[in-house]
């Protein structure tokens, strides 16, 4: 009879340790360390509309490539990433954008950082570039955008630490 007890609690507590395990696990999908990574992160939605509040971005990286995918509907927001390396490029892609101007602003804490937008790459593949830190663009077609964020090859200071881009 003690055994039977003694049996249910462990299977009991098993259970629980299973269950706690994968609640408490994150959204990530990880490939290899050095490769590809995927996973949904929050970003902050700066909409006028209630019932939007956060949203989720999907999240890759390739090599030395930070991409985060988002929809034109969420749009304006602000999403923050994390440069861990000096030769890392940060590409913002922008599905579905059919609005007249698209804008992008980097910031920073520290402002000696050596970072711009690299480019930004239009639906038929064209691009133009480099710009500033901010950047405004009449938009010439509907598709997807991509943003690129990244080192100025012709300044110095360090590209690593965290950054916010807000983007309308």
């Amino acid at each position: 009879m003690i055994n039977l007890i003694f049996m249910k609690i462990l299977i009991n507590v098993l259970w629980s340790s299973i269950l706690g395990v994968s609640c408490c696990s994150n959204n990530g999908i990880s490939q290899n360390a050095n490769t590809t990574t995927t996973k949904t992160e929050n970003m902050e939605n700066n909409s006028s509309q209630p019932s939007q509040g956060r949203r989720g971005a999907m999240r890759t990286v390739e090599g030395n490539k930070i991409i985060r995918t988002v929809d034109a509907s969420q749009l304006p927001f602000t999403i923050g990433e994390e440069f861990t390396d000096e030769n890392q490029q940060f590409i913002l892609v922008i599905k579905k954008f059919n609005k007249p101007t698209l804008s992008a602003k980097i910031n920073t804490v520290e402002k000696d950082r050596n970072l711009r937008i690299n480019q930004i790459i239009l639906p038929d593949g064209s691009a133009d570039g480099p710009f500033s830190r901010e950047m405004k663009y009449a938009k010439k077609q509907s598709g997807t955008y991509k943003i690129v964020f990244g080192k100025n090859l012709m300044a110095e200071g360090k590209l690593k630490g965290n950054i916010s881009v807000t983007v309308e």
